[in-house]
């Protein structure tokens, strides 16, 4: 009788398999081709509901994959970093075949995004859109108000309090193309698509910034730039900024006080005499002015800035700035009122005393168109 033998049982593993999770977080799902110029519809926390957006630029945060947004038909303001999870990926859209030919400033936009390495937005800007009448609460009371020198880190815990107006229009030079703030423009202005800085501290508010400024490079990475509210001299962190205020001697803007009214003044600051204070307060002001064109020579210009008093000095409000000598004979070049201090009239009257100036030397003007 032939024998019959048992196939030996092969050993295939020293330890059991693990079981799969069906719903394990590990499994990487395919995601489609993401690229700068891509529109896709991204939900927006102030419409509550999906919004069509083009894709800025694109960065690697934590490991994880975050967008650089602008929202169509919506102010540039509102541009923000969100993640895949916000977004409406069957209706995204490839470029379009006519914007091909932007890909080499795309690129460019692209490299300068990755050597700045952009702080994480930890906040939604909650925002409307330009052409309805809602508003957008960029800045909190911080808890320094009492003395300049004290602990200035309270970021935190910090709560909105009012709201702002939208920013104010500004005027370029004629033979610059305008804007009205709601697109994005290629060439050498791609690099200014992604704001970098994410937030300010100036005097007693921490303000969120608007648009692009160009601060210095070591500026970027962190979460907070400290201002003093009197040179306007930037600060990377809380004790630079107490070390600063040691030796800062200043309590009010430099130059002439040629208006006061109780406690509203306004100074009359050279661009030539004062560089520096002009230089700060042309990067202060281009966070909240999108096509604002920044001069680093300011010696054309007179700068006269609106200051609020009280027992520790003059505090910044707003200001407007005019050529020395123009053929046009214009009032004003730039105007902005500082997102706390806005809804207050404080525009209007800058703008009633650039015409009283205008009166008294003898000079029918307008504003910079």
């Amino acid at each position: 009788m032939p024998m019959i033998t048992e196939p030996a049982q092969t050993k295939l593993t020293e330890t059991p398999l693990e079981s799969i999770d069906p719903l394990d977080t590990k499994v990487v799902q395919c995601l489609p081709k993401m690229a700068e110029g891509c529109r896709v519809p991204v939900f927006m926390d102030e419409q509550k509901a999906f919004v069509l957006a083009e894709i800025v630029s694109i960065r690697e945060h934590g490991g994880v994959r975050e967008f650089y947004i602008h929202y169509i038909n919506y102010n540039r303001r509102l541009d923000e970093w969100v993640r895949v999870d916000r977004m409406n990926l069957k209706e995204l859209a490839q470029p379009s075949s006519s914007s091909s030919s932007s890909t080499s400033s795309n690129n460019i936009s692209q490299e300068v995004s990755q050597t700045r390495t952009v702080p994480a937005t930890t906040t939604t800007s909650a925002a409307s859109n330009e052409t309805s009448s809602g508003n957008t609460t960029t800045f909190v009371l911080s808890d320094d108000a009492e003395s300049l020198n004290s602990d200035l880190t309270q970021t935190a815990a910090l709560s909105p309090l009012i709201d702002c107006s939208p920013a104010p229009a500004t005027a370029v030079p004629p033979t610059k193309i305008r804007g009205n703030g709601n697109n994005h423009h290629s060439g050498v202005n791609s690099i200014t698509k992604v704001k970098n800085i994410d937030l300010i501290h100036l005097g007693r508010y921490f303000i969120k910034p608007w648009y692009f400024s160009p601060y210095p490079e070591e500026l970027i990475s962190c979460p907070v730039v400290y201002i003093c509210e009197f040179c306007l001299k930037y600060c990377k962190d809380t004790d630079a900024l107490k070390r600063h205020r040691t030796k800062c001697t200043l309590t009010h803007p430099p130059g002439n006080e040629i208006y006061r009214n109780g406690t509203i003044s306004f100074f009359e600051v050279d661009g030539r005499k004062n560089k520096t204070y002009s230089h700060h307060l042309c990067l202060l002001a281009k966070l909240f002015l999108d096509h604002k064109t920044l001069y680093y020579d300011t010696d054309p210009f007179m700068f006269y800035i609106l200051t609020e008093f009280d027992a520790q000095g003059f505090h910044i409000v707003g200001y407007f700035s005019k050529d020395k000598e123009t053929n046009e004979d214009y009032n004003l070049s730039c105007i902005l009122t500082l997102p706390p201090y806005q809804k207050k009239g404080y525009g209007h009257f800058m703008i009633d005393f650039s015409y009283t100036l205008s009166k008294l030397e003898n000079k029918i003007g307008t504003p910079e168109r």
